[in-house]
């Protein structure tokens, strides 16, 4: 039995597939790794296990449907169509979201599974079993894959510079960084992402991810730098100044505006929480003294100690 990494052009807007190999059967894991790898292997796939149904990670499941068995994380099955994933990940802003996963991801359809595995859950087929392993801070659905041969696959935990990402409205960066405390804590031989195309022993993996989680400190330090110089600010104008995004790609303002937006109200409710921020008229204001960046800097500083 082996894994093989698919992932010859892994970036936003295409994910990396993973191949599981055994005697008694091939499975796919996401379908994002573009139609001239998936055509190439859909002959000889016999089953797709779904990390979760974000557009990068299903958009070429129309080239497998009706071909393979089909395995999506329990909640998935509330969003069958297009739009209504529209909805679910952009809201009022639904329309450019469909615009952009239809014409420039690619996505056709949304996949109907077979079987909605459990959190946690074994997802097994001919006798090949996939560990599942819940990742909500991402999104609800997310889930992490321990494959055979001490192989954790970290999904969109995916230690590039686009993320950390919690843009979805259903978001939570407290739960991403315990899920990135839940990763370092699995011991596996090999690690890969879904946007990288290398595979990384533990040294490197939990060096990488203490970098990783290091981003958001940066993120929450340059919210409270422009509270403290130009305070109170409200969410709206504190999006497009550079907290999160540089720039916005062209033709995807909207969609980049109402993600970061997203972001900033999360990030906003983490300083509230630790007590930062106050909520004044025109919005927040910074506090004296901040316990959170501090905090997910003694996250990173744990990950590390793992090696």
């Amino acid at each position: 039995m082996g894994v093989k990494l698919v992932a010859a052009q892994p970036r936003f807007p295409r994910s990396a597939c993973l191949v599981v190999e055994a005697p008694s059967a091939t499975i796919l894991v996401d379908s994002g790794c573009g139609a001239d790898a998936l055509l190439e292997l859909r002959g000889r796939v016999d089953a797709v296990v779904y990390t979760h149904h974000h557009p990068d990670h299903i958009s070429g499941h129309h080239l497998l449907e009706g071909r393979v068995r089909v395995f999506s994380p329990a909640g998935e099955e509330a969003y069958p169509s297009l739009e209504l994933l529209a909805r679910r990940f952009a809201g009022d802003r639904y329309a450019h979201w469909l615009a952009f996963a239809t014409r420039v991801i690619g996505v056709r359809t949304v996949p109907r599974a077979d079987e909605y595995y459990a959190p946690g859950e074994d997802v097994c087929f001919r006798g090949v079993c996939l560990k599942t392993v819940p990742a909500r801070g991402h999104m609800l659905t997310h889930t992490l894959l321990e494959l055979p041969g001490r192989w954790l696959h970290c999904s969109d935990i995916d230690l590039t510079g686009f993320g950390p990402w919690f843009g979805n409205p259903e978001s939570d960066p407290l739960l991403f960084l315990s899920d990135v405390e839940a990763a370092a804590s699995l011991d596996a031989s090999r690690y890969t992402t879904s946007h990288r195309g290398d595979v990384l022993d533990r040294p490197r993996f939990l060096e990488e991810l203490a970098a990783y989680v290091m981003r958001l400190a940066g993120a929450l330090e340059r919210l409270l730098e422009l509270l403290g110089r130009e305070g109170p600010l409200d969410e709206a104008r504190l999006t497009g100044r550079g907290v999160l995004y540089r720039r916005y790609v062209p033709g995807a303002e909207e969609l980049m505006e109402f993600f970061e937006r997203t972001m900033v109200r999360k990030l906003l409710g983490l300083l509230y929480a630790f007590g930062c921020v106050a909520r004044v008229r025109g919005g927040f204001e910074a506090r004296g003294s901040c316990r959170a960046v501090e905090w997910v800097r003694e996250v990173a500083e744990r990950v590390r100690s793992m090696a």
